[in-house]
């Protein structure tokens, strides 16, 4: 078959038109190489930057640093001693519930163990906070201790910064995992990338957990359990709608009265103190923690933290509900502690003791331990024979 010259001519003209398109076919994959490239490293640049912005702050909270801090409620009474009231580790080391002497070797700078009624005190804390929260509407929930950062960051938590406060898992063996501080990061990333009908709403879940936190360089608390690189810790986390904007206030409000209601039957005297904008860390909108007075410190301490976060977390996770016309939104969450065991066993022993070196056990946890009062157990001490003794033992080994 043979081709006329005008088709010829034309087969040449698409050749050369076809030509003309595959190299600038090309000439459009190389620029876009560059800018995928170029698109990535942005991308890093301006994430990294947006992970700084913080939440918006309710108006009423108060501007500044810590001293700042507004005191909102005192409940109960401040104990009274005829005696000169010891703090929480001479009282623990006397009864033996508490150890934290010789342990470098065993498991580093200030780890404790806990034993008898100690150990005890601590399950009675977790069982009371468990059976209260469950009846209030709480779903029980069990979480991973180790998270990916992409979580932490979504709650408004750096992992990596230099500052901070998170033990990184080895990455030869975990790849980008990280030692949860609090379970609210791991209930959060239960909710992440996921939808919940408003029927439902609010959600309230309650998790005990081992927490891990890279504090111990703080020397304002060289000893003790206020302070420790990890701790058990039950926490509360709602989910709620965000229909009219006052669901996460009304849930916020709800997980402060249940930490007054258990902080007042445990005996304790306390405040409320709405905190400043400087201690609202970036998810908080507005944060409430309650203080109890510590008998051997002399001072108030700490014992629970309460936040609304809004749509800071969810934005950043991706959780959303369903609302009435089937359009999804950002749900709003709200986060607060129900037990930080240390800090409770610090109150207790401290507000609790006796002349006698022996501690009243609140009411509410004497069924827990089938006893009233903490006691010297009969059981001799252990007698250390490691090498740093400063007297060797005489005691003949074989």
């Amino acid at each position: 078959m043979h081709l006329s010259p005008s088709c010829t001519c034309h087969l040449l003209k698409q050749s050369a038109e076809f030509k003309e398109l595959r190299n600038r076919g090309r000439e459009i994959r190389l620029m876009l190489a560059q800018l995928y490239e170029s698109e990535v490293e942005l991308e890093d640049v301006f994430y990294s930057k947006a992970l700084l912005l913080p939440n918006t702050t309710h108006p009423m909270t108060p501007v500044g640093e810590g001293c700042q801090a507004r005191v909102v409620e005192l409940v109960g009474e401040k104990p009274e001693f005829d005696f000169q009231p010891k703090g929480h580790l001479e009282i623990g080391e006397k009864l033996g519930i508490i150890r934290q002497k010789r342990l470098s070797h065993v498991s580093g700078h200030r780890s404790y163990y806990l034993s008898g009624a100690a150990s005890e005190l601590e399950h009675a804390l977790v069982h009371f906070a468990m059976v209260k929260l469950k009846k209030r509407g709480f779903i029980a929930m069990s979480v991973p201790d180790m998270i990916k950062a992409a979580v932490f960051e979504g709650c408004g938590i750096r992992p990596n910064v230099r500052s901070s406060l998170l033990y990184k898992v080895d990455p030869d063996r975990c790849k980008d995992m990280n030692l949860a501080g609090t379970s609210e990061v791991g209930i959060a990333g239960y909710f992440m990338d996921h939808a919940v009908k408003l029927k439902d709403l609010p959600i309230k879940v309650v998790c005990c957990s081992t927490c891990y936190r890279a504090e111990t360089d703080n020397l304002n608390e060289p000893w003790g359990l206020y302070r420790v690189h990890h701790f058990s810790k039950v926490e509360m986390f709602g989910v709620t709608a965000a229909e009219d904007g006052t669901e996460s206030e009304k849930l916020l409000q709800e997980f402060v009265s249940i930490q007054k209601e258990m902080y007042s039957e445990l005996g304790l005297h306390f405040r409320v103190m709405e905190m400043p904008t400087a201690d609202l860390g970036l998810p908080a909108f507005q944060k409430f923690d309650a203080e109890a007075w510590m008998a051997g410190r002399q001072n108030y301490g700490e014992i629970s933290s309460a936040s609304n976060c809004t749509d800071y977390q969810s934005r950043r996770l991706h959780i959303m509900y369903e609302d009435a016309h089937s359009i999804l939104r950002h749900v709003h969450t709200v986060n607060g502690t129900a037990v930080a065991v240390p800090r409770l066993l610090i109150a207790i022993l401290e507000n609790n003791q006796m002349e006698n070196g022996n501690v009243r056990i609140p009411k509410v946890l004497q069924h827990y331990l089938d006893r009233d009062v903490i006691v010297k157990p009969s059981c001799s001490p252990q007698q250390y024979i490691g090498p740093n003794q400063y007297k060797r033992n005489k005691l003949t080994e074989f």
